[in-house]
């Protein structure tokens, strides 16, 4: 009687074992599906590189750590690493990287021009070929996954100073300044010459130009809208001269000289010459 009741306790043990067996396995298999009914696919961006993820992960940041992807300090995130995670989601991180750059670049040098008796009229002569200078410049940087997307100068420094290249220029004698000059552009115009008379300014002349200058040797008429009026000049072959009139016949690419005489305007003629728009 006792081995009977013995053997039914150990098949009653048996049964209830198998059940909780069976239950375990039953709710294995709901964890399971649904983990598997909650699990997202995401596409992370980052490093030039796409990466197909199925995460049951909650949030961006949580997504990241599970992918073994690390964000620096100044990395971009989209969206924020707090935002909930969802089927077919993109995540994109950007590489920011901040530096500062050094940059060397050269200085240009000015070419000086200097009139002298020493040279025939229309010649030139080189004294010195000049020299370009360099300067260091210190840029802070903001680069955006290998592109620069900001560039602010911090500051410059000299390592070479410019030299001046000069020129002598061949100039006649009597009437005409000294020194060198600086030129701010440089243009081949057709010339013609005046004088401040009727037979070059017609029977209404005053002796005065449209600005309220006296006309006559040293000014010139142009047009305004290739030389400003009031614009300081060099003519080689003329020498000196200030842009104090314009008129109908001078268009474009023509300058018209101011002569003393009726006589030298005359001898002047007509001719090609280089004019320097001074600084």
């Amino acid at each position: 009687m006792q081995r009977r009741k013995s053997r039914r306790a150990i098949t009653a043990l048996c049964v209830v074992a198998t059940l909780a067996a069976n239950i375990a396995v039953v709710a294995n298999r709901t964890d399971v599906a649904q983990a598997q009914a909650s699990a997202k696919n995401v596409t992370i961006t980052v490093d030039g590189k796409n990466h197909q993820l199925r995460t049951t992960q909650t949030t961006v940041g949580a997504t990241l750590k599970e992918a073994g992807i690390e964000i620096g300090p100044e990395d971009l995130l989209y969206p924020k690493s707090n935002v909930r995670t969802y089927n077919g989601m993109k995540i994109r991180i950007v590489r920011v990287v901040e530096r500062v750059i050094a940059q060397e670049e050269p200085i240009a040098f000015t070419t000086r021009r200097k009139p002298t008796t020493e040279l025939r009229l229309g010649l030139s002569k080189v004294i010195s070929e000049g020299k370009r200078g360099l300067k260091r410049l210190y840029y802070q940087v903001r680069i955006e996954d290998g592109t620069v997307k900001k560039r602010e100068l911090l500051r410059a420094e000299v390592i070479s100073e410019p030299e001046d290249r000069e020129i002598l220029i061949g100039e006649r004698g009597a009437g005409i300044g000294r020194g060198s000059f600086v030129s701010r552009r440089i243009l081949s115009m057709n010339a013609s010459a005046y004088d401040p008379g009727p037979r070059s300014c017609g029977k209404y002349a005053n002796g005065r130009t449209c600005t309220g200058m006296e006309a006559g040797y040293g000014v010139v008429a142009v047009d305004p809208s290739v030389i400003p009026l009031g614009s300081s000049l060099y003519i080689e072959g003329y020498g000196y001269a200030i842009a104090g009139d314009k008129g109908r016949s001078i268009k474009g690419n023509k300058i018209d000289l101011g002569f003393d005489t009726y006589a030298a305007a005359r001898r002047f003629g007509r001719r090609q010459v280089v004019v320097h728009i001074l600084e």
